[in-house]
């Protein structure tokens, strides 16, 4: 969901304009911030579904993963490997309970994924995504960012990655690092229009987490419930519900990663941490965490 630039802060706020103008074909056609068309439409057949073992990246429409079995903590853990050497990205959702037989499933929704340099793209098969919205009552949605977007945790050589740095000292690689730790405007209006879609039209009182996974462990992000409440009052609106994506875009601006950073020089994930915590609002909750982290599901702190 996220594109490697140089220019990350000028960037981020191009992806929110470009979101902007294809809200209404979003909302019309259960896209996302690529502006992803309902599987089985025109030109888009449906796929047949292939049980395996182990997630996964999948660059073919013709067939869509699914994983039985595999509970969230484990998944995080291969989602960790994968992103390691994968030049893709890839989303899934992961269902606790599935309706049906009430194990763990995770399903590919993920479709079109491509990658060119240092940028990976995707939509996402949002047919298959409201089913699966219409058959259970708690669904996490999870993505990664690759290991390629991460100029410092790709590189041994940057320090407070390992080892801890002298006060007021940083790579300079730290900031793009802390940027594409944390999920992208795209992927916070894309999280806020799934949301309300799950709660408006199929389980008012259901669960659905967003969380994606990288070098520096899982992020996990949400809407509280004012936040659900203002998005649905202004997403037909001339701003289109942008209001909570344009604070988060201003929060992953290089000034305040910085500022940030020079709050917490110590070491790069103590920085990733308390970036994550800059971004709750009245409106968005962000909680980070590792795949290995003690106590509670993955991503939560």
């Amino acid at each position: 969901m996220t594109a490697r630039a140089a220019a990350r802060e000028s960037t981020a706020i191009i992806i929110v304009l470009v979101f902007c103008g294809l809200a209404a074909q979003s909302i019309a056609a259960d896209g996302s911030g690529g502006g992803p068309a309902a599987a089985g439409s025109a030109g888009e057949p449906d796929r047949s579904i292939s049980q395996v073992s182990q997630l996964r990246t999948n660059s073919s429409n013709a067939v869509r993963n699914v994983v039985n079995g595999l509970c969230e903590r484990d998944g995080v853990r291969q989602i960790s490997l994968i992103l390691k050497r994968s030049d893709l990205e890839e989303m899934w959702a992961f269902l606790p309970r599935a309706s049906g037989s009430g194990e763990c499933q995770w399903h590919e929704i993920g479709r079109d994924e491509k990658s060119d340099g240092d940028s990976a793209r995707l939509r996402v098969d949002m047919e298959y995504l409201r089913k699966l919205m219409a058959e259970n009552t708690e669904l996490h949605i999870y993505h990664f960012h690759p290991l390629k977007y991460f100029e410092c945790a790709s590189h041994a050589d940057c320090s407070g990655a390992t080892a801890p740095v002298q006060s007021g000292v940083f790579d300079r690689r730290w900031i793009s690092d802390l940027v594409f730790s944390m999920p992208s405007p795209s992927d916070v209006h894309f999280m806020m229009d799934v949301t309300a879609r799950f709660h408006r039209r199929y389980q008012r009182m259901g669960t659905i987490k967003h969380k994606v996974v990288t070098p520096y462990g899982v992020v996990t992000y949400g809407l509280t419930d004012a936040g659900l409440a203002r998005f649905e009052a202004e997403r037909f609106g001339r701003s289109e519900g942008l209001y909570i994506t344009w604070v988060a875009a201003s929060r992953l601006a290089d000034e305040h990663v910085e500022a940030v950073i020079r709050e917490r020089p110590g070491r790069i994930m103590a920085a990733v941490r308390r970036l994550a915590q800059t971004l709750n609002t009245q409106y968005l909750w962000v909680a980070h965490g590792t795949p290995a982290h003690e106590g509670g599901a993955p991503g939560e702190e």
